[in-house]
């Protein structure tokens, strides 16, 4: 009988670089424990995402090892497959926001017997033009100022960069035109900063107190820099849709395009993203995901 094999997927780049020390150590665990699994190597997203298609049927359980932006690649494939095999999560990012939402341990030794403790949960996504967001996305001033963020400043000083290059750029950036519409409303407004989360976690910290079922949107119409602090303490605190400064409200499928001459980026996961327009849609309990079983 052909039996199903257990996969390690890691992205070699993610956070300080070390998740292939980490899944080579994950496959000796596992053979310590008597399972058998093979690892793959996200050389690049293309050739990582044609490799995970072709091997897809073959999963029954992925381990992936790495941020939010290689689990967002592995269910990105997942969203056009048949399969889906239960997800395991080691985290080896910048900031795991994934993991701190679930309370899955951020060291590989917990996270490893996390998943071999077997305690499963439905996990929501949402999907941006046939890309899955598995935390967040964002469009406006902070995505292309965060964008321009290089690869080895992220390694080498984590969510700190992206704060530096914020304070340092924001002056210089400006609101654009957006309209946001599905079959039950239209809004047009102009958008500073938008952001779109799939649950009530953001940063690795929880920003708002409750997480109802669908996507969380958020938009800035206007910076004011005297307003840092209001928006800082609201978020901070879990209540940042109490700041009157803000628009907020909760989508399951909506369309985003902009009127501006210029394209708008965003960014997905950590990661740059498509540009507007956008096509967004909520799947709910879409995976299984292994998590501690006090969640």
């Amino acid at each position: 009988m052909n039996e199903k094999k257990k996969f390690n997927f890691y992205n070699r780049h993610s956070g300080n670089g070390k998740a292939e020390e980490v899944a080579n150590w994950v496959i000796q665990e596992l053979k310590n424990h008597g399972q058998i699994a093979e690892k793959i190597l996200a050389i690049n997203a293309v050739a990582a995402k044609q490799e995970l298609k072709e091997r897809i049927n073959k999963f029954e359980r992925l381990i992936c090892i790495g941020g939010d932006g290689t689990l967002n690649l592995v269910l990105t494939v997942l969203l056009k497959s048949q399969v889906q095999p239960t997800i395991g999560f080691i985290p080896a990012g910048t900031v795991n926001n994934f993991a701190r939402k679930w309370k899955i341990p951020l060291e590989p030794k917990p996270a490893l017997e996390n998943i071999l403790n077997g305690n499963q949960q439905a996990i929501d996504i949402g999907e941006c033009n046939g890309q899955a967001i598995v935390s967040s996305l964002i469009f406006g001033s902070l995505a292309e100022v965060s964008n321009q963020v290089r690869q080895r400043d992220k390694q080498r000083y984590g969510l700190k960069i992206y704060i530096w290059q914020a304070f340092k750029k924001l002056p210089q950036q400006k609101s654009q035109p957006i309209e946001f519409f599905n079959n039950e409303f239209s809004l047009q407004a102009k958008v500073w900063f938008c952001l779109l989360s799939t649950s009530n976690y953001i940063g690795g910290r929880k920003y708002l107190k409750k997480d109802d079922d669908g996507l969380h949107l958020t938009m800035l119409n206007n910076l004011k820099l005297n307003k840092l602090f209001n928006y800082s303490y609201f978020a901070l605190t879990g209540n940042l849709r109490r700041s009157t400064t803000l628009t907020s409200f909760d989508i399951k499928k909506i369309i985003i395009r902009s009127f501006a001459n210029e394209r708008v980026s965003t960014r997905i996961d950590g990661d740059p993203g498509p540009f507007l327009p956008l096509s967004i849609s909520w799947h709910p309990h879409f995976i299984n995901c292994y998590v501690p079983s006090t969640i």
